[in-house]
C-alpha cells in the first residue's frame, strides 16, 4: 500500500489559480456558497456579500469621478460663454473708447473682477480720450519695470509704487493683482487686474486667460492708436 505525501500548496499559487481560472466558482457553487470573507467592522461576511460591497464602493467613486467630470464640462461651457461674449465685444467696437468700455464691462460683469486698469504708453494729446489711464514710456519703466521686462502674465502681490502707478487711488484697497503687457512689436500698454484678497492672485498660479485677452487686444488695439496718430500729422 503506498501512501502520498500531502502538496503543500502556497497562498500565491491559489491566488494564481483562481485568477487563470475566473469560473472556478461558478462551476464549484457549494465552495462559494460556504467561504467566508473576515471583515474589519462588520465581522464575517460571505464572499458574494464582500464582492457586492466592494462594487458599490467602485460605483460610488465612479459616480463621483462622472459628477467632476461633469463640474469640470459645465465649468468649461461657461468660461467658453464668457470669452466668447467678451472677445465679441471687443470685435464689434469701431473706436478705441468703445473697446475700453466693452472690456470693462465684460471683466466687471461677466467675471467679476473686483479693479481693473488698461494703462496706454504714449503721450495723451496723440491717444484718442478713452477710460484708459495714459503714461509716458519712460514713467511706467520707472514705476513698473519688472512687470515689463516680462513675456508672460505677472500675478501676486506687487509693491506700493507699482499699485499706485496702476490702479491710482484704489491701491490701497487691493491686495493682489495679475498683469500684462500688451503689444507684440513694441509695448502699448499694460492691463491689471486687482483683488482686496492678498492671496488671489498668486504667483504660479494659470494666465492662460490673460495671456490670451492680452493677445487679442494687442492686435485691435494698433489700428486707433495709429489712426489716431495719422490725423494728428
Amino acid at each position: 500500500m503506498s501512501t502520498e505525501k500531502p502538496t503543500d500548496i502556497s497562498v500565491k499559487q491559489v491566488r494564481g489559480y483562481l485568477r487563470d481560472h475566473p469560473t472556478f466558482f461558478d462551476e464549484n457553487p457549494d465552495i462559494l456558497e460556504t467561504m467566508i470573507v473576515p471583515h474589519n467592522t462588520e465581522g464575517a461576511v460571505s464572499l458574494i456579500e464582500r464582492q457586492l460591497a466592494v462594487l458599490r464602493s467602485r460605483n460610488s467613486e465612479m459616480k463621483e469621478q462622472l459628477d467632476s467630470l461633469y463640474s469640470a464640462a459645465q465649468e468649461n461651457e461657461m468660461m467658453f460663454e464668457k470669452t466668447n461674449h467678451l472677445i465679441s465685444g471687443l470685435l464689434e467696437a469701431n473706436n478705441l473708447g468703445a473697446l475700453i468700455e466693452s472690456l470693462y464691462e465684460s471683466l466687471a460683469t461677466d467675471y467679476g473682477v473686483e479693479a481693473y486698469s488698461l494703462t496706454l504708453f504714449g503721450d495723451e494729446m496723440n491717444l484718442p480720450k478713452s477710460m484708459a489711464q495714459i503714461s509716458s514710456p519712460d514713467k511706467a519703466n520707472k514705476a513698473i519695470a519688472s512687470i515689463l521686462l516680462s513675456s508672460r502674465a505677472v500675478c501676486g502681490q506687487l509693491g506700493a509704487s507699482e499699485m499706485s502707478f496702476l490702479f491710482g487711488d484704489h491701491q490701497d484697497v487691493l491686495g493682489s493683482a495679475a498683469t500684462v503687457v500688451l503689444g507684440q512689436d513694441s509695448k502699448l500698454g499694460v492691463l491689471a487686474l486687482g483683488n482686496s484678497d492678498p492671496h488671489f492672485y498668486q504667483t504660479g498660479m494659470g494666465t492662460i486667460f490673460l495671456d490670451y485677452l492680452a493677445e487679442v487686444l494687442s492686435r485691435l488695439l494698433p489700428q486707433y492708436l495709429k489712426s489716431r496718430n495719422k490725423r494728428k500729422k
